[in-house]
């Protein structure tokens, strides 16, 4: 038996996050983890297995994770599995026990202000790990690497790039290279087989091939599957070993006889042997095994089989001139598939985690680095791939402490902002005008008006509230997904937000568009938490009136107990701090009858403060989501409906759940 080089089975892909927790919204996911172990650790500080599984049933008691328990997984390597991510990111440490970064995260995830650079101090944070994040087996820092990607394609980085190259390219060496070829031919398959076809692995899979030649030949099967086992790492155990063996005896079969068989028979063979042995070689799914071997996403009766033959036998593997090339060419196709398919695995769970700094921009199929951090980090281009990664105890110690500022973390990123602001304008001298501040927000409102009239249209709105109520939450993600991208807050968060746009609608366009900024956005402009506490859930202004729009999904005694109290609350504050000509909105999937009965006495009663101020009177208008889809679908003129909302508000029906029944729900009943 020869003596063969090992190849390693690891992926060696940078992973944001663990698939073993593909969280649809780990912002909001890794807070309430940290709050359930701020729980925890009040009676527990060990961190053995027993702890982790008594862990594991408070996440299922926070709603957090429902904990496997089978003899696979157990509770315990689940719980760690699950947590992994916030002890890599530093918010914890191994033994989760919470760092000082952690608490920091805890401290400021309700705080809705933005920092120096505009973003709030939570993705502020997000932002200062992540830079400091290191990756096993790389010797370039991921987010220092992408960066650099971003500048070097001028502020417009292919998302494909992203998944493919950027994911996989270990060294600065390999970066550079991979940006050169991407550059030349932007086409990301060909970027990542050149990436597999010069890499360590395929150079010692040569070796290795050549060691077995020197002594065996094909005939010595027992031999051959030794070196086989050796070039074609799978990770998941010799059974599926076995079936990439099988497969690459089919092909050799193939290779040995192209030159005899019929053309019949090698469509026959093609269509009944190989056409769906996308698994056998690591691919989860049949596209990259058809198009790499086949040019094509489908093979039936009706296919050109000619062309699909004639592709077939051009292909590296089947075109091999001898049998060492074909071993070679078979591990080639082996770990360019594989690595595709990992890449495309890793896309959604890289995605996510990269929109919690809120510093990137995803915009079709680019990614850009929102205006501030563009001119920082291009200002600095030459230093991103110099830092090195730091040995493990230092890289724990700086991982887990709280610094300050950027330049903490990295002196070249020692910024001064006013600075910054000039170099930004001289390219936009309307800064000098409207002052930084507004003048980002300014680009935000463009962009948020761009986004509503291209994605949350009137028509789209109505098809996410024909959704919303009754809850049907995976196709209100598709079709953002369909429209613009992937949504990750939760389904109430983004109800809020929809009321904002759908008022937008409703006015006529009156409704500064600005007022919906108000609310926690991402750098891609979609709602990321629930708003602050203590005020209304979207306050529009429309002419000289206010109108604080208050949401709810909640139903039945769940609705009154939840809503009753801070409803008028927010309103009497806001009439007594902000404007004394302001209305609530109060809009559910469902009202309740006591709720409503609550809301509405308030016009006829006084509501007092704590200090003993008051409010003698307040309007709160109840809607349903039906009666939203009425008024988006009906009411064209605003002036008209406000009148509507007058008549609705004055009148002297005291019961407010008849009231709503006989007066409100009659005037905006969906007629359709």
């Amino acid at each position: 038996m020869s003596e063969y080089k090992k190849i390693t089975a690891a992926s060696h892909l940078i992973s944001l996050g663990t698939t073993g927790a593909r969280l649809s919204d780990p912002r909001a996911t890794y807070i309430r983890i940290l709050e359930a172990l701020v729980d925890f650790r009040s009676y527990n500080q060990g961190w053995e297995e027993t702890d982790q599984a008594d862990f594991g049933k408070l996440l299922g008691d926070y709603d957090i994770f429902n904990i496997r328990t089978t003899n696979v997984v157990s509770s315990d390597k689940d719980v760690r599995v699950k947590t992994g991510f916030i002890s890599q990111l530093g918010f914890t440490t191994e033994l989760r026990l919470i760092t000082d970064v952690g608490k920091e995260l805890l401290n400021v995830s309700k705080d809705f202000q933005t920092n120096e650079f505009e973003i709030s101090k939570e993705s502020f944070i997000y932002l200062k790990q992540f830079l400091k994040y290191q990756q096993k087996e790389f010797e370039v820092l991921p987010f220092l690497s992408l960066i650099y990607s971003i500048v070097e394609f001028d502020n417009k980085l292919p998302i494909d790039f992203v998944t493919y190259v950027w994911a996989s390219s270990q060294t600065k060496n390999e970066l550079i290279e991979n940006i050169k070829n991407y550059k030349n031919n932007p086409d990301y398959r060909e970027t990542i087989y050149l990436s597999v076809l010069h890499s360590e692995n395929t150079k010692i899979a040569e070796e290795n091939i050549s060691c077995f030649l020197n002594f065996h030949s094909f005939s010595d099967k027992d031999e051959l599957n030794e070196l086989l086992h050796v070039i074609l790492p799978h990770g998941r155990g010799d059974k599926y070993k076995k079936k990439t063996i099988t497969l690459f005896n089919d092909f050799y079969l193939y290779w040995q006889n192209k030159q005899t068989w019929s053309d019949d028979r090698k469509k026959k063979f093609i269509d009944t042997k190989l056409r769906s042995r996308y698994k056998d070689i690591s691919s989860k799914k049949s596209s990259f095994y058809l198009e790499t071997l086949f040019d094509e996403t489908n093979l039936n009766k009706s296919s050109d089989w000619t062309r699909i033959v004639s592709f077939f036998e051009n292909t590296p593997l089947i075109a091999s001139e001898d049998e060492k090339s074909f071993v070679l060419n078979f591990h080639i196709l082996y770990m360019y598939i594989k690595k595709l398919s990992l890449c495309e695995e890793y896309r959604d769970l890289n995605t996510r985690h990269l929109k919690l700094p809120d510093i990137f921009i995803f915009e079709e199929d680019k990614i850009k680095l929102d205006l501030v951090f563009w001119y920082l980090f291009k200002s600095v281009k030459s230093e991103l791939l110099e830092v090195k990664p730091l040995v493990q105890s230092e890289y724990k110690v700086k991982l887990e402490t709280n610094q300050n500022n950027l330049g903490d973390i990295y002196e070249f990123l020692t910024i001064d902002i006013a600075e910054l602001s000039m170099q930004i304008e001289s390219d936009f001298p309307e800064i000098k005008e409207l002052g930084f501040q507004n003048f980002t927000i300014k680009k935000k409102e463009e962009r948020l008006v761009k986004l509503v009239n291209s994605v949350f249209t009137k028509e789209n709105i109505i098809k996410l509230f024909e959704n919303i109520y009754p809850r049907n939450d995976e196709e209100i993600r598709k079709l953002i997904k369909s429209w613009y991208q992937e949504y990750e807050a939760t389904i109430p968060t983004l109800f809020e937000y929809l009321l904002g746009i759908a008022f937008y609608w409703i006015s006529e366009k009156q409704v500064n568009i600005s007022d919906i900024l108000k609310s926690g956005l991402d750098a891609n402009l979609l709602p990321k938490t629930h708003t602050a506490g203590g005020q209304a859930d979207v306050i529009v202004s429309c002419k000289e009136k206010d109108y604080l729009i208050e949401a709810t999904l909640s139903e039945n005694d769940g609705q009154r107990k939840m809503e009753a109290e801070p409803v008028p609350r927010h309103l009497a504050k806001h009439i007594l701090e902000v404007n004394s000509n302001s209305l609530a909105l109060f809009v559910a999937g469902q009202l309740d009858p006591n709720n409503l009965v609550v809301l509405r006495n308030y016009k006829f009663s006084t509501w007092y403060s704590s200090d003993k101020q008051s409010v003698e009177s307040m309007d709160i208008l109840p809607l349903s989501v039906s009666n939203m889809i009425y008024l988006l679908k009906h009411e064209t003129n605003f002036d008209k409906l406000e009148k509507k909302f007058d008549v609705l508000l004055n009148s002297e029906t005291k019961d407010g759940y008849k009231w709503y029944k006989n007066e409100v729900n009659k005037t905006f009943t969906n007629g359709d």
